[in-house]
């Protein structure tokens, strides 16, 4: 330990020559429409700036600045780090690791976000420096004696170790900074750098033939990811070395034949010989044979590749991704899974990683026609944050939360590259009229009770938050029902918020928006217990999910968390049949509930069923719209449910069915059971305003007619010494 500590002493006394700020060149945002593919021009980019400056904070740090920042550490581990050196903290165990994939993005970062307001040239310096000094076999005294190396892929900066060997991508990336910043900043020296450690990669990172080797100490698999074409042609641009154009091309083969010939996934690492997936001893995370952590960047790498020197054999892998990404997700890349097999399958619940949403969204902007999927990357990558210290519960971890900005730049023109800027051309992102705002649907709006049904049910109505976010056509506590051309139509356009960030202390309020049916004006429940499917004939965008409002859901209390349906999204009206059978287990075969909800069996919901939904599920905000002219409710036989049609029965013992611990809404009347006998209710506005408190003893049930409540949507809370639930209902 002693001897660490001497020779961080010795190398702070050396002098390290740095280069003194420049003004930027080519300024964050850049805003550039790349010469090829497509850039998405809707984009805040005060929003980019955010997320940036919370990954400095988080991530980002300079020598003795460990305990400062974080504390509670026994010793001061980076007053080890060689003075004047930064490094970008790459947690796996602990925050004392650094990478050089680290390294290389810090610095990939700090060139592309410069700017008059915010230059990040020292900083860019430092961690250039960092590099430097553990260069290969340098471990941490190469401050002064770097001749070119790659960086040796992991340091300890707590234990002082060194793991030996480098990682190609981090060459790849750190090389193509050191060519920005030239062009960036107007230092010779970065350029002169640049070279050096491209003549070094490619003796060491590189195969003779031009393929890609996953580091300078091993070759036993080609990892996708480190697909770098553009680099590869930016090398062969800045050095005249024509080995370049052909790694460029010979990776681009591999990378081919290594995708799946449905799906276009790639595995995190490729045989090379039979180009099928394999586990090596160098993967991570998932690792293998699968779509995990490592193959999740190969989209973003060819999308670059395409964007700069329009290479049509990087834009042939996205092209191959494309088709099945957008189906599986139905158009929204909220939907990307954390991880697939190659096949498309996933056992990875539904929610929201950078690391995919951005490195496979980006594989759309490589396609003719990319159907509006990039702004819903956008929306994702937007919406969703890192973490502010390496330490916090809340956001994205290192991995995740620099690939975000990574994607961010590159998905809205400001990852340009400043070495050759022709056929780039300037645009001014429009965050108003350059993404899809709803609008009202065509048609007459008809009002409730106006006689006009979907199939002969009447009762439709439109329900929203109110939370200041979300928007939608018609307003909340409307029919929903249009007149077009004469013909009924149920249709709504709208633009739900994004969820909020989970935070175990906070009283989180959730955005929704949809259309719902009642089967009665009493929203009585039904016994459906014949329904097999329910047919619909429709059209929408965005994700649209429909469910059966099923009266078990609300006695467990997982409103929102009915069994239902992802509608595949259409542009023409189309006819689909949902299927609502069950399997010998009493299960659904189709219908799914979200993962936060209990699964109940099909003998759980089908009997008391009061209507039916199709809500808005899109995570991280996003434009739907959704028209609908038919809804059939069939049994096994393919018949049409008799009983559910000019449906005015009453279902009888409406009161016994409701099960403990539930609140129930029958017309007007609100039903709870299972609570002690003093009870007190609270009913909010959708904006989380109360509009009522009272107290009720010895009875089970409130009269909203005997309220002052205005009609619409509301959320009630009733709550006894013990218990506490709270639903939606409608007056």
């Amino acid at each position: 330990m002693k001897n660490l500590f001497v020779i961080a002493g010795i190398i702070s006394a050396f002098a390290i020559t740095t280069v003194s700020a420049a003004s930027p060149q080519f300024p964050f945002p850049q805003n550039k429409i790349y010469p090829y593919g497509k850039t998405f021009q809707g984009a805040e980019t005060s929003v980019i700036q955010d997320h940036f400056n919370t990954w400095k904070k988080a991530w980002y740090t300079e020598a003795g600045q460990f305990y400062a920042l974080y504390g509670g550490a026994s010793e001061n581990a980076n007053q080890r780090m060689p003075s004047g050196t930064a490094r970008v903290i790459s947690p796996n165990a602990n925050v004392e690791l650094t990478v050089s994939e680290g390294i290389a993005y810090g610095m990939l970062l700090t060139v592309y976000m410069s700017s008059a307001q915010n230059n990040y040239q020292t900083e860019f310096d430092k961690l250039w420096k960092y590099w430097k000094c553990y260069g290969k076999g340098l471990n941490g005294n190469g401050c002064n004696s770097w001749s070119g190396q790659g960086m040796d892929w992991q340091v300890d900066n707590y234990k002082g170790s060194v793991s030996g060997g480098t990682a190609s991508d981090a060459e790849f990336d750190a090389a193509v900074a050191l060519v920005m910043a030239y062009k960036q900043w107007g230092n010779t020296s970065y350029l002169d750098d640049a070279k050096k450690l491209i003549t070094w990669t490619k003796q060491y990172d590189m195969s003779s033939d031009g393929s890609v080797r996953p580091g300078s100490n091993w070759n036993d698999a080609f990892n996708p990811s480190y697909s770098n074409v553009a680099a590869f042609k930016l090398f062969a641009e800045v050095t005249g070395d024509a080995f370049w154009n052909t790694a460029a091309a010979t990776t681009l083969n591999h990378l081919r034949l290594c995708q799946d010939k449905t799906t276009g996934l790639m595995p995190d690492w490729c045989d090379w010989n039979t180009h099928k997936g394999t586990t090596t001893g160098a993967a991570v995370g998932t690792g293998g044979g699968t779509f995990g952590d490592d193959a999740a960047r190969t989209a973003w790498r060819t999308a670059q590749g395409y964007h700069w020197y329009g290479l049509e054999e990087a834009k042939a892998v996205n092209v191959a991704i494309s088709n099945w990404l957008y189906n599986s997700t139905y158009g929204y890349a909220g939907m990307i899974l954390p991880g697939y097999n190659l096949d498309g399958t996933s056992n990875a619940d539904i929610f929201v990683s950078s690391t995919y949403t951005g490195g496979l969204g980006l594989a759309m902007a490589s396609v003719d026609d990319e159907k509006n999927y990039l702004e819903t990357v956008y929306y994702c990558l937007r919406n969703t944050v890192g973490k502010d210290s390496a330490r916090a519960g809340k956001g994205e971890n290192y991995f995740a939360a620099t690939l975000n900005i990574l994607y961010l730049l590159t998905l809205t023109g400001n990852m340009p590259n400043f070495y050759n800027m022709t056929g780039y051309t300037d645009f001014t992102p429009d965050p108003i009229n350059g993404v899809r705002r709803p609008k009202a649907p065509i048609g007459e709006l008809q009002p409730e009770g106006s006689g006009y049904s979907i199939s002969g049910f009447e009762r439709w109505g439109a329900y929203s938050d109110k939370l200041g976010v979300t928007v939608m056509y018609p307003d909340s506590g409307t029919s929903g029902l249009y007149l077009q051309d004469g013909v009924p139509v149920v249709a709504t356009e709208l633009f739900i918020g994004p969820e909020p960030t989970y935070d175990a202390d906070a009283d989180l309020k959730y955005p929704f928006a949809g259309i719902s049916v009642s089967f009665d004006e009493n929203q009585g429940y039904y016994n459906l217990s014949d329904l097999n499917t329910v047919r619909i004939t429709y059209r929408s965008e965005g994700v649209m999910r429909f469910a059966l409002l099923d009266q078990m859901t609300l006695s467990d209390g997982n409103e929102g968390g009915e069994p239902g349906f992802y509608l595949p999204p259409v542009a023409e009206f189309t006819t689909i049949d949902i299927d609502i059978s069950c399997d010998s287990y009493g299960d659904f075969n189709t219908l799914t509930f979200p993962s936060w909800a209990w699964e109940n069996s099909c003998s759980d919901v089908l009997p008391a069923v009061r209507g039916l939904k199709f809500d808005a599920k899109m995570a991280k905000a996003g434009y739907a719209s959704f028209a609908l002219t038919q809804v059939s409710l069939l049994d096994a036989s393919g018949n049409i449910i008799q009983s559910m049609q000019g449906t005015n029965a009453i279902p009888e013992s409406f009161k016994n069915q409701v099960n403990a611990h539930s609140i129930a809404q029958y017309g007007n009347t609100v039903f709870f059971n299972g609570f002690k006998n003093d009870v007190k209710v609270q009913i909010y506005s959708l904006d989380g305003t109360e509009v009522l408190a009272t107290k009720i003893s010895g009875q089970k049930s409130l009269d909203l007619t005997s309220t002052n409540l205005s009609k619409g949507v509301y959320m009630i809370r009733i709550t006894d010494s013990e218990y506490s639930r709270s639903v939606r209902i409608q007056r």
